[in-house]
């Protein structure tokens, strides 16, 4: 009985991950083709207001912070 409720949790839990992966997927698909300042949301304007981060890479923008 606790092995098939594992089972059925770890079930769920892919299942979120699918979604999620869907999610994702989807919305690359909308943003594909477009640059970086056109798919930047209004959440991330408001906390780079000025543009600083925007044009950074990943590893550029994590040697900044640390």
């Amino acid at each position: 009985a606790e092995v098939t409720q594992e089972r059925d949790a770890l079930l769920a839990s892919v299942q979120g991950f699918e979604d999620r992966v869907r999610v994702l997927e989807d919305k690359l698909k909308e943003t594909e083709g477009r640059g970086p300042e056109d798919t930047v949301t209004n959440e991330e304007k408001a906390i780079d207001r000025a543009g600083v981060y925007a044009g950074l890479s990943r590893a550029m923008l994590v040697s900044k912070i640390f």
